[in-house]
């Protein structure tokens, strides 16, 4: 007589066989990021006691990531930065997080408070580059630049040393920096009001000058601050030189003084003998000032609002990762990198006097011919 079949279900494991535990669930990937500080701490201090270093909230924590009422993941575009952010990833605060932010992650373990504001964040900006660089806005008053390690680091430096050598200029307000896995987060202040790339076409030629007459009066006051003696030329506290063109070059050594910064300049010149580089290079002024210089001066990077009176003002320069100390003709080269043979855009026309081309003619001209084919440096 045939015996029946067993109908049990493939999917079913036969009792024989042990059921291994998934390492990819969300509260597996949550413990092993635990395990991997406790081991950390302990390389340090092996009698540590293990039991403090838990986090207070750890067993709640981990039941909520259990729970399958845990909240999905957002699905997003490829060339978003949050479709890459893991809520498990290491994290670490490198510059102090203020009180605002401090009550906006509500206690909650770091990676997950960043991946969740990020992904309910109301996106600001986003780099013509896939996953490079995205602003988010966190909260009524809080923004935050995804970006790398260089760029926040002299951005918030920047900031925060307006904001004491400086404070009635009108920057946002630093609110720290975290990295999360590869990525840099840079918080700051939200400036209510409108990029004036956006609004330049509506402005009448009395609109354009004031707004002009504003900026020259503001950087005015920015090349003022004073240039420690001794003191490397770039970004604040050591970040460098900088020099963006088809890429960006960082100065690998202190650079002291104009000589040596147009040495690292004329360096970048690889599409041209050295003799076409040395005779540009004689070309240049004599020079020795440097001033506080913002790198990238152009209308996307001014905020712009309209007064009681409807006149509009400058509320706002953003996006200093290009800051620091430089060579007095500096700003104005870079202002006008964009500027093509055939712009029709005639923000040109209304560059802040301090700032304009025609008072640094010969340095202006002798970078025009280091590369003609410039864009977006």
């Amino acid at each position: 007589m045939d015996h029946p079949k067993d109908l049990t279900p493939a999917s079913k494991p036969s009792r024989n066989r042990v059921t291994k535990a998934s390492c990819n669930t969300v509260a597996a990937r949550w413990n092993l990021k635990i395990l991997r500080a406790l081991e950390s701490t302990l390389k340090k201090d092996p009698e540590a006691d293990i039991a403090r270093l838990l986090p207070s909230t750890y067993s709640g924590q981990l039941q909520s990531l259990k729970s399958p009422e845990t909240k999905p993941k957002p699905s997003f575009p490829s060339n978003d930065i949050r479709s890459r952010l893991d809520a498990t990833a290491q994290s670490a605060i490198i510059f102090d997080l203020s009180s605002e932010l401090e009550d906006l992650r509500s206690g909650r373990d770091l990676s997950e408070a960043l991946v969740d504001s990020l992904a309910e964040g109301e996106v600001l900006y986003e780099s013509a580059w896939a996953a490079s660089v995205m602003v988010f806005r966190i909260s009524e008053n809080i923004v935050v630049k995804v970006t790398d390690e260089a760029s926040a680091m002299t951005e918030h430096r920047t900031l925060s040393y307006l904001r004491e050598r400086l404070p009635d200029f009108p920057a946002p307000r630093p609110h720290g920096v975290v990295r999360l896995d590869t990525y840099f987060l840079l918080f700051s202040t939200f400036i209510q009001g409108v990029d004036l790339e956006k609004v330049w076409p509506q402005l009448d030629e009395g609109q354009k000058l004031a707004v002009s007459s504003q900026l020259d009066s503001l950087f005015s006051q920015l090349r003022a601050l004073p240039f420690p003696d001794d003191t490397p030329l770039g970004g604040i506290q050591g970040d460098g030189c900088k020099d963006c063109r088809r890429g960006v070059r960082v100065s690998s050594e202190a650079i002291m003084d104009v000589g040596q910064f147009e040495d690292f300049i004329f360096a970048g010149l690889n599409a041209a003998s050295s003799l076409y580089a040395d005779f540009l290079r004689s070309l240049m002024p004599l020079s020795s000032v440097c001033v506080f210089t913002h790198g990238d001066l152009r209308p996307a990077n001014i905020i712009v609002d309209t007064g009681d009176d409807g006149t509009w003002k400058v509320v706002a320069v953003i996006d200093w990762e290009s800051s620091g100390f430089y060579p007095e003709y500096w700003e104005c080269v870079k202002m006008t990198n964009n500027l093509t043979p055939r712009d029709q855009f005639d923000w040109y026309r209304y560059l802040p006097k301090s700032l304009a081309p025609h008072r640094y003619a010969i340095q202006w001209l002798v970078d025009r011919l280091r590369d003609r084919s410039m864009v977006n440096s």
